[in-house]
């Protein structure tokens, strides 16, 4: 995990780089790095809004695929790929922008577990020299080894010696710049139930982010879950609503278990998010697409329908199976026969040709 939080956090450890050179303040820092990701993210968030769409303009007809082909699960894949094919429809497409969301939250605590090394740009050799530094003075752990660099900014911010022979004097001075906190909150510190015993003896701030990181989850759940209602029914709908209810949870829950850097990002992240989905039901609005995707897709219908008349009246035998065929010709044939000889004609029946 640690490798791969690495990873995902390298290119986005230049990014919230570039941005805290621009501000100089690190909560501001966070705030822009959501907007770029946002941003990054609209595309998808466009094409899964499309795909809701056409999943639902879908649905009656996959229904119906469903239903004939229940005690045939093979023929059930198959004709709904031929249906998928047919419209242009993803069915995974819908869970892009969830899936690219996990990659940057994941690499977004890789570089708030490593202010040095992404913010600060100090070299590896320093940071293993104040690491080292830390460990011989015996000074407490309160924190795991992923979170390391936190303890050593708070180390030499409190004027711990011997880091600036090991470090050197500019890596030590650029430490001493850096403001990890913002309104009173401490954005290094893990939220924990544990805060709740001082409340009121001395209230910390910081608990203050996954409560907001809940209400801002659940105030984007709601606003999503109108605007899809146009296209949700059934057991989406059940879905949608589910989710209204199990995401604020686990928003409080996540934001309990790391830095409140990372939390207050998921703040912002909901923030923007429900922004993101008010412009673009106004933009898109799905009752309004959904209409015209009906529309349209009649529309075509119809004119395949025409168009197959007119081929059949260029061919008559076009269309047909193999057995309406045969059950032609012998009709032919034997009204040729009947209008020869002078015979009545009766019309053959399918079963007569088998």
């Amino acid at each position: 995990m640690n490798f791969i939080t690495s990873l995902l956090g390298y290119p986005l450890g230049w990014i919230m780089w570039l941005c805290y050179q621009v501000t100089n303040n690190y909560a501001f820092s966070l705030f822009i790095f959501t907007v770029i990701t946002r941003i990054i993210l609209v595309p998808f968030s466009i094409k899964q809004q499309k795909s809701t769409v056409k999943m639902t303009m879908l649905k009656p007809e996959m229904d119906e695929i469903q239903k004939k082909y229940a005690n045939n699960k093979t023929k059930l894949n198959e004709e709904l790929m031929k249906l998928y094919s047919k419209e242009g429809y993803n069915p995974t497409s819908g869970c892009l922008p969830m899936l690219i969301q996990f990659p940057i939250l994941f690499g977004l605590i890789d570089v708030i577990y490593k202010p040095l090394t992404h913010i600060l740009r100090l070299t590896a050799e320093e940071i293993a020299a104040g690491t080292a530094v830390m460990e011989a003075s015996g000074a407490e752990f309160t924190r795991n080894g992923s979170l390391i660099q936190l303890d050593i900014i708070k180390q030499v911010q409190a004027g711990a010696e011997g880091y600036a022979a090991a470090m050197g004097t500019d890596a030590v001075e650029a430490i001493n710049t850096l403001r990890l906190y913002t309104m009173g909150m401490d954005l290094t510190l893990t939220p924990s139930l544990d805060m709740f015993k001082t409340i009121f003896s001395g209230f910390n701030p910081v608990l203050l982010i996954p409560i907001f990181a809940g209400l801002t989850s659940l105030l984007m759940s709601i606003v999503t879950t109108r605007m899809s209602s146009a296209t949700m029914e059934g057991a989406a709908a059940g879905n949608m609503k589910a989710m209204m209810y199990t995401m604020p949870l686990f928003s409080t829950f996540f934001t309990f278990s790391v830095p409140a850097g990372v939390g207050l990002y998921w703040c912002f992240s909901n923030i923007i998010g429900m922004l993101n989905s008010m412009l673009m039901n106004k933009f898109y609005n799905p009752k309004e697409a959904a209409a015209k995707a009906r529309a349209e897709m009649e529309e075509r219908r119809e004119a395949e329908r025409l168009e197959r008349i007119e081929a059949k009246k260029k061919d008559p035998n076009k269309g047909l199976s193999q057995k309406e065929i045969n059950r032609r010709k012998l009709a032919e044939a034997r009204k040729r026969d009947a209008l020869k000889y002078g015979e009545s004609y009766v019309d053959v029946k399918d079963s007569d040709i088998m």
